[in-house]
């Protein structure tokens, strides 16, 4: 009797384990998105629902509950873009589908050759380099590259009899994803007169996403650096380099052992908050350092 308490306590504990770490990737997954603020409405929408049925306010409370039948279906269009991503993760590494094993550092220098040969010639172009939000909408409507960065490529996209030159090339992964690509266009009426297409396409794609947006104007030969929807010119191509460092710099960005020690930690934190997780500690880590709180 007592070996089959024993054995369901511990089923009890793996149970929520895998149900906190399944939550804790979906978070991961939608950090950063625009699918993280669907999930804060899909909250704010329960704790109305919770509200009425406290307050009885009947009618509203009916409303929800209708609501609740087409629920399903309305999550699965709305998130289609971050199930579809979530699923090739777990296809590409079924354990660990939230931990990037490793990430390349940006080839920011052949960036900055391109760009400063399409000023020189006077042609206008924008490229968009992608950082935590994902672009995969964008990316898929593009035409497809998955071309190593270099200068020659990047300018050959812009020119003029290009088929492609007037969308947008897409880096992600330190790669050459997708050129020819349509961004959203930035309709705010804040903005001057002076830009055109490819700025307001710039500031669109910086508003909605965290990318870096490099723009060439066609009319004054001026690079600008573009992000979070503000447009800061670049004269000093020093200061210019640094700034594309920082942004892409590798310490900035999580790595994988990281992630893995605040993994340990979460399920560490989890267990000691569990009767009987202390001893589930100890028999995983006899030295007993998975107990001990990190400073």
């Amino acid at each position: 009797m007592n070996s089959l308490l024993h054995f369901s306590f511990w089923r009890n504990i793996l149970d929520i384990l895998a149900v906190w770490f399944v939550f804790y990737q979906i978070l991961l997954l939608i950090r950063g998105t625009r699918a993280f603020q669907m999930v804060i409405g899909v909250l704010i929408f329960l704790l109305v629902f919770f509200i009425s049925g406290w307050l009885k306010l009947y009618t509203l409370n009916w409303l929800i509950t209708s609501f609740w039948s087409q629920i399903i279906l309305a999550l699965l269009i709305l998130f289609q873009p971050e199930i579809r991503k979530a699923l090739a993760r777990v296809g590409k590494s079924p354990l660990l589908f939230g931990i990037p094993l490793g990430e390349n550092p940006l080839d920011s220098e052949e960036i900055v050759k391109a760009l400063q040969t399409l000023s020189r010639r006077g042609i206008g172009g924008i490229i968009v380099i992608e950082r935590s939000t994902d672009l995969a909408e964008i990316v898929e409507v593009g035409v497809p590259l998955d071309a190593l960065i270099s200068s020659e490529l990047l300018v050959s996209l812009f020119l003029p009899y290009s088929p492609i030159h007037d969308g947008a090339a897409i880096i992600r992964k330190n790669r050459v994803a997708t050129a020819g690509c349509f961004l959203p266009i930035s309709l705010s009426s804040d903005l001057s007169r002076q830009y055109g297409t490819r700025h307001r396409a710039a500031i669109g794609i910086t508003e909605e996403t965290d990318a870096v947006a490099l723009v060439v104007s066609e009319e004054t030969s001026q690079i600008s650096l573009v992000v979070a929807g503000r447009v800061t010119p670049q004269t000093d191509m020093v200061l210019f380099r640094q700034t594309l460092a920082r942004l892409f710099r590798k310490e900035n960005r999580l790595p994988s052992s990281r992630r893995l020690n605040i993994l340990r930690k979460g399920l560490t934190g989890a267990l000691n908050a569990i009767p009987g997780g202390k001893l589930l500690l100890r028999a995983l880590d006899p030295s007993g350092r998975g107990s001990r709180s990190s400073p």
